[in-house]
């Protein structure tokens, strides 16, 4: 669209704004696979008593490798047939059990760490593990999709939405086998245990309950119309 829009001058400038932004976003995402790998997994999980020296030599390891397993990665855009179907067939792998494991974590106290971690991975196995079942039988696509005539963008959205809640009963049924946390540890953290403030005298149209009514009825009527 650049190419064909944009004269010479301005295509150069966009392109440089289009390249920025990927180095950018892949800066922030390798910052982040570090910060989470050292002190979410390594200093939480594998060393517990792991000094500063040791969390920054193992953190230069995750930037070394990150970049590696992106530019890696990044050949598989071309079994894509657009960027659009890749980033979303990464959001089906990653951000939609993510989804269900937040959101159920921030509104249900009973949820455990161990629930946590356990919805979230196999979600995520059970998004990839249905992307790999496709491209092996593309016949399974009227499994997932439940059509067999599903396009990529209606299979990561079918796959996204399954694993989401693969995630989510993974994560009630471990969470209720372990141990909760204290009520008094999730204050201001669940929703639950959260003293919510008083919104005061407004009318109804300025309060957030009832745009995010309008939100949601916006968003089902398009999905219909579309559908």
């Amino acid at each position: 669209m650049m190419a064909r829009y944009l004269g010479p001058g301005l295509l150069g400038l966009g392109i440089t704004a289009l390249i920025a932004g990927f180095m950018s976003g892949m800066a922030g995402n390798v910052s982040a696979f570090t910060t989470v790998w050292t002190y979410d997994i390594y200093g939480a999980m594998i060393n517990k008593k792991a000094t500063d020296e040791q969390k920054v030599k193992v953190g230069r390891w995750c930037t070394v490798w990150g970049v590696i397993i992106s530019i890696v990665t990044a050949y598989m855009c071309k079994e894509a047939s657009s960027i659009m179907d890749y980033v979303q067939a990464l959001f089906s792998f990653f951000i939609a059990p993510l989804f269900g494991t937040v959101l159920l974590g921030m509104l249900w106290k009973r949820a455990t760490k161990a629930g946590g971690f356990w919805g979230l991975f196999a979600g995520t196995l059970s998004s990839i593990g249905m992307w790999a079942w496709v491209k092996l039988d593309p016949g399974a696509v009227r499994y997932i999709a439940l059509s067999s005539a599903a396009q990529d963008q209606a299979q990561n959205m079918f796959r996204a939405l399954w694993c989401c809640l693969i995630g989510v009963i993974f994560l009630v049924v471990v969470s209720l086998l372990t141990k909760p946390k204290p009520a008094a540890e999730l204050t201001g953290l669940v929703y639950g245990e959260t003293v919510i403030p008083a919104e005061g005298n407004f009318a109804f149209y300025q309060r957030p309950l009832f745009w995010a009514g309008v939100t949601t009825l916006v968003f089902v009527i398009i999905n219909i119309c579309f559908w």
